[in-house]
């Protein structure tokens, strides 16, 4: 005997999730990117990078949540340590080149 599904969930296939995890980690790149150099010359440099990081985790969670639903735990936050370490590493770079083109 199974339970009727709750007429309040929304069905989302895996091209909408894979958009959603999309938008969110662009969005999350330029956090990392725009963020540090907001709050570093106001904060030092590990609170306003600790800062930035909390934010980008904020923003993340809600794709995390329905991620860890739709696929599991465990394939879950593997593709969220991917796109962390992917994001971490293009906002790096986007950095250093906002910076140089600031400086010269």
């Amino acid at each position: 005997m199974s339970t009727p599904p709750d007429p309040s969930a929304v069905l989302i296939t895996r091209a909408e999730l894979l958009w959603l995890t999309l938008g969110t980690w662009v969005g999350g790149v330029f956090i990392l990117t725009l963020l540090p150099v907001l709050l570093i010359p106001r904060l030092g440099i590990p609170a306003g990078m600790a800062a930035s990081y909390l934010v980008f985790f904020l923003a993340w969670q809600p794709v995390q949540i329905i991620t860890q639903r739709v696929l599991g735990m465990g394939t879950a936050v593997l593709r969220m340590l991917v796109f962390v370490g992917g994001g971490a590493v293009i906002a790096y770079y986007l950095r250093e080149v906002l910076l140089g083109m600031s400086r010269g």
